[in-house]
């Protein structure tokens, strides 16, 4: 299998573990990170896909938690036809920056709507993300 593996900024800091909305705070990004090393022990892996459509292209290899950034290298396959051209969209700087798909489980109250679980679905590699500094740092291989 031809793969290239990309490090890079998945979700910029965190929230403050008092924020409750849709976007992480500092425990949601320990919580992804724990949530990646789960599934890489299973047969399930976190998958990358482009733009968030279409088939996985690869897989999240690892996460870490990085000054209450989400940190993570992803491996895409190379060897089937969507892994290919995304690895050129890459290489070339059509696509530098990755977007989270993660569901958000709300609780309603007299309060409003709280967020009460994330759970992370796949990371993109992107054009363009909708949050600030998420962006392709290095990757293996030629270009960029």
């Amino acid at each position: 299998m031809t793969r290239m593996l990309l490090w890079g900024t998945a979700n910029p800091e965190g929230m403050e573990n008092e924020y409750k909305g849709i976007f992480l705070n500092k425990s949601d990004i320990k919580s992804m990170v724990r949530q990646v090393e789960e599934a890489n022990r299973g047969a399930q892996k976190i998958p990358v896909h482009l733009e968030h459509k279409g088939v996985p292209v690869g897989h999240v290899v690892s996460a870490w938690e990085h000054s209450d950034t989400l940190q993570c290298v992803l491996e895409l396959d190379e060897s089937v036809f969507e892994g290919s051209i995304g690895s050129e969209f890459v290489r070339n700087g059509i696509c530098n920056e990755l977007s989270l798909g993660y569901s958000v489980d709300l609780q309603n109250s007299e309060k409003g709507m709280t967020a009460i679980k994330k759970t992370l679905k796949e990371i993109s590699v992107v054009k363009k993300g909708a949050r600030h500094h998420c962006q392709i740092h290095a990757v293996t291989g030629k270009g960029k």
